[in-house]
Parts: C-alpha cells; sequence; structure tokens
C-alpha cells in the first residue's frame, strides 16, 4: 500500500528528498524523438535553468541533478521553516519570481501582497513546501512542451516520486546516483560528457575555481544556509568517477585502496557498493537510510516494516 507524501516529506523540519518525475506519454519527450524525428533536447535546457531559478525562490539547496530523455532526479534539502524568517518583502519579490506573469503588472501585484497579511502567510507557507516547488517545475514545462506538440493532456507520468535521505550517507549514496544516471544508462562514458547533471556543472565550474576541490561539497544552486556536506568534491568526484567507469568496466572494477577508504568512511560495505548503486532507484523504497532509521520512520508511520530494508543491510557497514 502506497504511504501519503504527507508521511514521508515533513512540513514542519528540513531534510533532504530524492525526487523523479517521469514523462507519461511515450520515451523522449525531452531528448530525441524517434517516431516524429523532432529533437526536443531544449526542454531539458529550460528545465536545467528552472531548477536552477527555483532553487533561489524556495527554500531548498539543490545537490544533484540529472536530466534524461523521459525523466529526471533531484537531490534537495527542504527548509520549510526557513521562510518564516523571511521579510514580508522577501516573500513578495520571491512569490512573483515563481509566478512572473507580464511584467507591466509585476510592481502592482507586489503591493497588493504586501497588503495583504493572508496572502502573506499562504506564500510564506508554500515557499517552503516540496509540492508547490515541484509544481512550479513541472507545470509551466508540460504546458509548453503541450503546446510544442500540439496535444493536451498529462505530461508528467503521476505526482512526483519523492524519497527521504535520512543521513549524510544517503544523501551521498543518492546524489552519485543521480550523477551517474546518463553512464548507467549507456549514453555517455565520462562525467564531462554528462550533460545536464549536477557533476558536469560541478566540473565545469571548476575551471573558475580550484579551490572548491579542498573544500566540503557544497549545494549547486540554493541561497538557503546549511552545514556543507562533509567530504571534499575532491573525494566526491574521485568516488563517482571510478564508480561510473566500473559501470563502464565490470571486469576492470578492481577498488584503489583510497576508493574502499572513501566508503568506509561513509559507513557502506565496499564489496556491495556497485551492485547496490544500480539498483538504489529500483528497490521501490519511501526512505532511505540505516536499519535503525528504518525501523524508527516504521515505527513512526505505525508500520511493522518498510520496503526497502533488506538492500540497507547489504548497503550500509555494521547492520
Amino acid at each position: 500500500m502506497a504511504i501519503p507524501r504527507k508521511h514521508i516529506v515533513d512540513s514542519h523540519s528540513a531534510g533532504f528528498y530524492h525526487c523523479i518525475s517521469r514523462c507519461v506519454r511515450r520515451a523522449f519527450l525531452c531528448g530525441h524523438d524517434p517516431f516524429t524525428g523532432n529533437n526536443c533536447d531544449h526542454r531539458k535546457i529550460w528545465l536545467e535553468n528552472r531548477m536552477l531559478e527555483l532553487a533561489e525562490v524556495f527554500a531548498v539547496k539543490l545537490y544533484a541533478y540529472a536530466i534524461m530523455d523521459n525523466h529526471y532526479h533531484l537531490v534537495l534539502y527542504i527548509d520549510p521553516k526557513a521562510p518564516q524568517n523571511w521579510t514580508d518583502e522577501q516573500v513578495a519579490d520571491k512569490w512573483i519570481l515563481a509566478y512572473p506573469g507580464k511584467s507591466q503588472f509585476r510592481e502592482a501585484r507586489k503591493q497588493i501582497i504586501l497588503n495583504d497579511k493572508e496572502k502573506l502567510k499562504k506564500y510564506r507557507y508554500r515557499l517552503g513546501s516540496l509540492s508547490w516547488l515541484m509544481s512550479r517545475l513541472n507545470g509551466p514545462l508540460a504546458k509548453q512542451s503541450n503546446t510544442e506538440d500540439f496535444v493536451k493532456g498529462r505530461f508528467w507520468e503521476s505526482r512526483f516520486t519523492s524519497i527521504a535521505l535520512l543521513d549524510e550517507t544517503a544523501v551521498l549514496s543518492c546524489m552519485a546516483y543521480v550523477d551517474l544516471n546518463p553512464i548507467r544508462a549507456g549514453i555517455v562514458e565520462d562525467l564531462q560528457s554528462s550533460l545536464h547533471t549536477s557533476i558536469q556543472k560541478r566540473i565545469s565550474e571548476l575551471s573558475a575555481d580550484i579551490t572548491q576541490l579542498a573544500r566540503p561539497i557544497e549545494s549547486v544552486a540554493g541561497t538557503l544556509k546549511t552545514y556543507p556536506i562533509q567530504m571534499t568534491l575532491t573525494a566526491y568526484i574521485q568516488l563517482v568517477e571510478w564508480t561510473g567507469q566500473s559501470i563502464i568496466h565490470p571486469d576492470k572494477a578492481s577498488m584503489p585502496i583510497h576508493i574502499n577508504s572513501l566508503l568506509n568512511q561513509m559507513n557502506l560495505q565496499p564489496h556491495h557498493w556497485l551492485n547496490q548503486l544500480t539498483h538504489l532507484g529500483r528497490t521501490n523504497t519511501y526512505v532511505i537510510g540505516s536499519v535503525q532509521q528504518f525501523k524508527n520512520k516504521a515505527r513512526l508511520l505505525k508500520k511493522k516494516w518498510l520496503k526497502g530494508i533488506k538492500a540497507t543491510r547489504l548497503l550500509y557497514s555494521n547492520e
């Protein structure tokens, strides 16, 4: 039985989530469509730009993303309480960025919002809501794509999938899974060629600031103040790069000592890493975390167990 999103996404506490949206009609709605000959890669560019823009508007920080031909992934941190500390003017400005409308009316709209306490209260809540963020990301793309295709109806398969990431190990594992999507799909063979992914964005930005390599991993977009993930960007890129090459060349997947050490630091089982990472998105689980965190979440939801605990025992060490 499906678990309602309100039990997975905590609307009162900050947390990390892995979100997935998939197209409803046949594949290639965001890439090259072999049936019509149309190339829709421009939608990937629009979607990527919109992701980065909305991360500056909503109370989120974006840590990983990958845009594929018929679906996309996000790993993000959201803080529902952050908008409570924003000024009224900030709330009004951000809401207008989320719903731009016609430019000549924006100042008037802003004054209407500022003069309406109920609107301000409602918009504060929405700017900290994962569902409202995904709505502003998916809705406009669906309308634009349907207009281009001269069709009506659903563009996305269903409401987006959301998976709670309960600890830093789950976040890092999910980030690597997302960044490696194009390689696992056989589209590219190296990280630099993985277009429309956060790892490609991180690598391309290193030329402007090489000192990022020695720093803990920060988000690729977002204005929230959060603690950075306690792994250097150098270590993360090395981990993702080795994992990607091991997927492409499984016969040469001898794990270097420094990668083994990284996985041990993350409380992960090195000998299960490749297999578990490949199947991380296929378990239909609602949460990713340690066995104890699974049990705690199940108890909170008044359930005897949650799907995915077997995979967790293989992924985490000492479980």
